[in-house]
């Protein structure tokens, strides 16, 4: 599965009455890349201090179409900061405002429902000084080890957990030495079916042209094949009606946002991956599709920005009717997507071996 946790921001890890573990210093994985005082910007460093708070209505219409009705106090969006169709978690005064509310779980207990075996977060907080806090509590708790790399400022990053031994990792930076952005990759030994390869990753939130080189950068450094899961940040046209595609990109542009684009996604499945999105089952009651659009959003504006893609040529394959979004219950502005993998043997009569569900959660960022 994947999600983007937003920093643990909006929501508790774990429930006041769960037993905080204290931490062994000389027990817990540290980050396995650390980005130096001197690479974090003055707005970076600004943010990553600020308490921001966001939730998503459930099961309320999505942004983007309730901007659309003509009801009194419209001129509300105005007043709404320029953000990227990433879903950039906003200021509390606005996640206080009647489009959002704030639930009532935990991160464990929305995932815990997931019940993923393998879990690439986005936008988690792992605070080394801290023993790792909070993703180490969180991880101990579902009952899974992980691996943490710091991406666009410190103690914030991807990471990858699993219920099975994770028996390799290791992180880049995209594209250069100057992306803030980085690729997480783990190797999972899978029972009955051996090394399963997961790459996690964060791509930037604003510049389509960026997303590009830094999804290049990502196919040129793979090592094989691989599960890529997580925050994308591009849309994908075909996910649309023309009618809502149009409405999508007055949105934005009513709101001084970048103009949505399809390049990243056009591109990863010319190069042949494979979207778990086509493999989808029945939706779920608690969210929303948003008319005109052929599969359930990820983020708050309805739309679909979080992805679980297999690399071409690859043995790892969609369970059908397996792919899912799963609210994320106003843990986060972004909700969990989820599939269930097979590994496509030679011998044919192997073929219904399944790894379990690969949810892919998005944290804030």
């Amino acid at each position: 599965a994947t999600f983007n946790a937003a920093l643990f921001a909006v929501a508790p890890v774990l429930p006041n009455n769960q037993l905080q573990l204290k931490p062994d210093r000389n027990g817990y994985p540290k980050s396995i890349l650390k980005n130096p005082p001197a690479s974090i910007s003055v707005e970076q460093s600004r943010f990553s201090k600020s308490k921001l708070r966001v939730s998503i209505n459930v099961p309320a219409e999505n942004e983007i179409s309730l901007s659309e009705d003509n009801c009194a106090g419209r001129n509300h969006w105005n007043n709404v900061p320029v953000r990227s169709p990433l879903c950039f978690p906003m200021g509390a005064s606005y996640a206080e405002s009647n489009y959002l509310s704030f639930g009532t779980q935990t991160i464990w207990e929305v995932l815990r429902e997931v019940d993923a075996d393998i879990l690439a977060l986005q936008d988690v907080k792992a605070d080394e000084e801290r023993g790792m806090q909070p993703l180490r509590d969180l991880a101990d708790a579902l009952g899974m080890s992980f691996v943490f790399a710091e991406s666009w400022a410190p103690e914030y990053g991807n990471a990858v957990l699993s219920k099975w031994p994770i028996t390799r990792s290791k992180v880049q930076k995209i594209l250069n030495h100057e992306d803030i952005r980085n690729v997480l990759k783990a190797t999972v030994d899978v029972p009955w079916m051996g090394e399963v390869n997961v790459y996690c990753t964060q791509l930037d939130y604003l510049d389509e042209d960026w997303r590009m080189k830094q999804v290049k950068a990502i196919i040129e450094s793979s090592e094989g094949p691989h599960i890529l899961a997580g925050g994308l940040n591009s849309l994908d046209s075909s996910d649309y009606s023309s009618a809502r595609w149009t409405d999508i990109v007055k949105y934005f542009e009513d709101i001084g946002k970048p103009k949505p684009k399809d390049e990243v996604m056009k591109f990863l499945k010319g190069r042949g991956y494979t979207d778990a999105k086509d493999y989808g089952g029945d939706s779920e009651p608690l969210l929303i599709t948003a008319k005109g659009q052929n599969v359930q959003g990820t983020c708050k504006y309805g739309t679909r920005v979080d992805y679980i893609l297999s690399s071409p040529n690859s043995p790892y394959k969609f369970l059908p009717g397996s792919y899912s979004v799963v609210s994320s219950k106003g843990t986060s502005d972004h909700h969990v997507a989820k599939v269930d993998i097979i590994k496509d043997y030679d011998d044919t009569s192997l073929q219904e071996k399944l790894i379990g569900a690969l949810s892919l959660i998005k944290p804030r960022g």
